[in-house]
């Protein structure tokens, strides 16, 4: 029981002060300067943290006419790689899965998308310093069902296997 006591945060004393979480506190920093850095480059975002049962989307953004799902990745070193790098095909699937829902959420025929990231390079204190934005980063194809509902089509040979870093803006 002390387990179902705590999921609703009754394990606590009252007034005791719940610990916070550096990295949340670190991914909520790079997603603010994301944000920043596309509403500079004219983007107008849409929606922050769209959370489904089976992942978030970090912003969802429009420029130019063209829906802009944006993947936000931070790093305090690159003892990891570049944040780029963290863009696996298996996390572009998953960005894509997302994709689908917010899509069939909406109403009326899909509009145009893309998938851009941001890479977020952070300081030992989690000060934002150096923001990069790959516009279309990888591909996803959003195709008719039967029912009329958008289904987005993963795509990965026309980008490659990872997210190149020549593409930076």
């Amino acid at each position: 029981m002390r387990w179902l006591a705590s999921l609703f945060g009754r394990g606590r004393p009252r007034g005791t002060p719940v610990p916070r979480d550096p990295r949340r506190d670190r991914g909520l920093s790079a997603e603010e300067a994301a944000a920043r850095t596309l509403r500079r480059l004219g983007y107008r975002v849409r929606a922050r943290n769209v959370r489904f049962r089976f992942g978030e989307l970090d912003l969802v953004c429009e420029h130019r006419g063209t829906l802009v799902f944006v993947e936000v990745k931070a790093r305090t070193s690159s003892d990891h790689g570049h944040p780029l790098e963290a863009v696996t095909p298996r996390k572009q699937r998953q960005l894509v899965r997302l994709a689908e829902a917010y899509l069939r959420s909406l109403r009326g025929p899909p509009p145009a998308c893309r998938f851009d990231v941001v890479a977020v390079e952070l300081d030992a204190h989690g000060t934002p310093g150096r923001v990069e934005v790959l516009p279309d980063a990888f591909s996803a194809d959003v195709v008719p069902t039967r029912r009329g509902t958008p289904a987005v089509s993963f795509r990965p040979e026309r980008r490659g296997t990872g997210v190149p870093k020549d593409r930076v803006v």
